[in-house]
């Protein structure tokens, strides 16, 4: 009886230090300290729910590859467990690894069809990927059952992916019927509208929301600038002025207030923010036009002269960019066998922003003389090359070398260009006598 009772004590004991230790890793967990959960995990038996509890744990810790090989311990012991597919698809997510992610949802979908959350984040996905036909048909599926707001947006944006404007914008016009203090989609309906140039649409969906939450300043910004687009300065200085005041020293704010003093000629008034506007974006063309334009009707106006010297000095490209683009072009026609355009790029880039490079000349003859077969431009730019070259150039001995018939010329270009000059001119004349006159017989001087 004794060895029975104590058989009995000797398993209570053991199952009641097990419980501890279970309860020891969800308190752990619950308090975030993954680190000695996982500690606690090593110590027993990997059991499926151990694995989960690892996962989430190795989650919490951002070890999302070791996280992932722990769900797909869990799914190689337990095809039906729902949870650790999608706890693997949401780590494959992390890991950029979205078409296995895909298979994971879809997985965890054909196990609990009615999981909102696998759904939620299958549609998500396909968006974030642009499939958008795929996505819509997803929540088709879900919107039968289930017309929440998230499943409204998640339509919206399928439409908007998808160029549907009307349709799109026909889903927030619903979520605000239904869910009238949901910002994010009268914030998105606007946005379409503008975007859209429906400008009346956008202001009577901002004032109506600002009915409801009259603080809100991403809705308050977007009221501000539909009233602009409208040409509706009076309203659109009361609403910027009105943020403005209020601490909202935004780009945007500072910009389209300055501009809307400027459309109804108060440019003392326009000054002070579109000021605020050149300090945050110093180099904005932009800016600097309507800034100066505002400082030549003030007091202000030789700052207007600088402002729009700026602007214009900012607008016209670079030297250094300008050569980049006709050195590129002029290799685009070489390879497209365009050689008069070849050409044309190589003499505008001398002459406007390469003009000291004079090898230039060297490399028009060449194009002339192999892909035209045009001598006399050959002789004529060579002739331009070599009238370039300085009085005190040393004779360096010219390096030539043929390949493919085609001279490559290494070393002092001028003095191959003289040499090449002097050698088509020798046999020109050649060419010339025996066209024009009769070769002189070997016994007559």
């Amino acid at each position: 009886m004794k060895q029975v009772l104590l058989l009995l004590f000797l398993c209570s004991t053991t199952t009641l230090l097990k419980a501890q230790r279970i309860d020891q890793i969800q308190e752990t967990m619950a308090n975030y300290d993954y680190e000695t959960a996982l500690s606690l995990i090593e110590q027993k038996e990997q059991t499926v729910p151990l694995l989960l509890q690892k996962g989430k744990a190795l989650q919490g810790l951002r070890l999302n590859k070791e996280a992932l090989t722990a769900y797909q311990e869990v799914i190689s012991r337990d095809t039906t467990n729902t949870r650790a597919f999608i706890e693997a698809a949401d780590c494959c997510r992390k890991l950029a690894r979205n078409n296995q992610a895909l298979k994971y949802y879809e997985q965890a979908i054909a196990l609990a069809p009615k999981n909102k959350y696998a759904r939620i984040q299958y549609i998500t996905l396909l968006l974030s990927l642009e499939k958008y036909q795929e996505a819509l048909k997803e929540n088709n599926m879900m919107i039968e059952t289930d017309s929440s707001t998230t499943i409204l947006h998640l339509q919206a944006q399928c439409f908007e992916g998808m160029k549907q404007i009307i349709p799109a914008m026909d889903c927030y016009h619903k979520i605000q019927e239904k869910y009238p203090s949901d910002y994010l989609s009268a914030a998105k309906l606007c946005v379409l509208c503008i975007t859209n140039s429906f400008y009346d649409e956008a202001i009577e969906v901002t004032e109506k929301y600002h009915q409801i939450d009259s603080t809100n300043i991403a809705i308050n910004r977007l009221n501000a600038l539909a009233y602009y687009l409208n040409k509706d300065y009076p309203n659109a200085i009361q609403r910027y002025k009105h943020l403005f005041d209020q601490g909202d020293n935004a780009f945007q704010t500072c910009f389209y207030l300055g501009i809307s003093y400027y459309a109804i000629d108060k440019y003392y008034e326009a000054h002070a923010p579109l000021g605020a506007a050149l300090k945050q974006q110093p180099e904005n063309i932009d800016v600097l036009y309507y800034l100066g334009r505002t400082c030549a009707k003030t007091s202000w106006k030789k700052q207007g002269v600088e402002y729009l010297e700026k602007a214009i000095n900012l607008t016209i490209p670079k030297d250094s960019v300008m050569l980049r683009l006709y050195t590129g072009m002029t290799d685009c026609y070489k390879m497209a066998q365009m050689y008069q355009k070849q050409i044309e790029s190589i003499q505008e880039r001398y002459k406007k922003y390469d003009r000291e490079n004079h090898k230039l000349l060297y490399e028009i003859a060449y194009i002339y003389f192999y892909n035209l077969k045009d001598k006399k431009n050959t002789e004529r730019y060579l002739e331009a090359f070599l009238k370039t070259c300085p009085k005190n150039e040393k004779e360096n001995q010219t390096e030539e070398n043929e390949e493919e018939g085609r001279m490559l010329v290494r070393g002092n270009y001028y003095n191959a260009a003289a040499n090449w000059l002097k050698d088509l001119q020798s046999k020109q004349k050649i060419e010339d006598f025996f066209r024009n006159g009769q070769p002189v017989s070997a016994g007559k001087k």
